[in-house]
């Protein structure tokens, strides 16, 4: 019998309201240790929302945000980014005019001021040989080790949104979920094949994913589990194959769902 993995993260009854605006209702899911899970669904659909309130940009109405045992609900991006989820953007959070080494460096260290400076002025030197050791690392993992000196704004995009998933590797503390946004939303099919081995190797190092994507192909062979919203509202959960059978995926993509459905 093979062994159900542990949950890692509980969304119980999750909804946003913006005026008469009902953005997300009722929705629940959670999400396995170790695992890939989509997050799917129209233009509108309340996915990014979601994201923004599992991750503290705002404060849900109703319903509970748990990691593993701790209530998230009513924390700060900064504390929830503390208690172990990071997460990207649809536009690269990068900074354009640092290096790629400058970026990896900023993301590594404590974005509580007084803090950092204490933890700079005292740190031993095997701190910081750690701290080294990881930034080193995640400049060969995301294959940008030869432009460790280059201006973020001069790479490519696809680059980009390396420096922005490198920067997220080396969060201190260590993340246990990844929590990433369209990731693979303008970049070419070259870009797109070494972001899926990226996370495939840092999901085989225990890290989990939850990911909200539009490329249909991509999430269909990447996610173990998919969850589709519609107008705020879970429509669907299961594996790719029972999400792309289910007739209210397919009718809130209006064909698309079937197009995904024949690759």
């Amino acid at each position: 019998m093979p062994v159900t993995p542990p949950v890692l993260l509980r969304v119980g009854h999750l909804s946003k309201s913006f005026g008469g605006l009902r953005a997300v209702m009722d929705v629940s899911f959670s999400v396995a240790r170790g695992s890939i899970t989509g997050l799917i669904g129209p233009n509108g659909s309340g996915k990014t929302v979601t994201f923004d309130c599992i991750t503290g940009f705002y404060r849900p109405d109703g319903g509970r945000v748990v990691l593993e045992e701790r209530d998230l609900t009513a924390l700060r991006p900064n504390e929830i980014a503390r208690a172990g989820i990071t997460r990207s953007f649809q536009i690269p959070g990068v900074f354009g005019r640092l290096t790629v080494w400058e970026n990896l460096v900023f993301a590594a260290q404590d974005k509580r001021l007084a803090r950092a400076v204490v933890s700079h002025l005292a740190s031993a030197d095997a701190t910081r040989r750690a701290t080294r050791e990881r930034l080193e690392q995640a400049l060969a993992v995301t294959g940008l080790a030869d432009m460790r000196d280059q201006p973020v704004a001069r790479l490519s995009y696809g680059q980009q949104k390396m420096v922005e998933l490198g920067g997220l590797m080396v969060m201190t503390p260590d993340p246990v979920l990844y929590m990433l946004d369209e990731p693979f939303a303008g970049l070419a099919q070259a870009d797109i094949e070494q972001y899926l081995a990226l996370l495939q190797e840092l999901r085989g190092r225990g890290k989990t994913f939850l990911i909200v994507e539009h490329n249909m192909r991509v999430m269909m062979n990447l996610c173990h589990t998919i969850i589709a919203l519609d107008h705020g509202e879970k429509i669907a959960e299961g594996t790719a194959a029972e999400v792309q059978q289910n007739a209210r995926v397919i009718e809130a993509y209006l064909g698309h769902a079937g197009t995904a459905r024949r690759h």
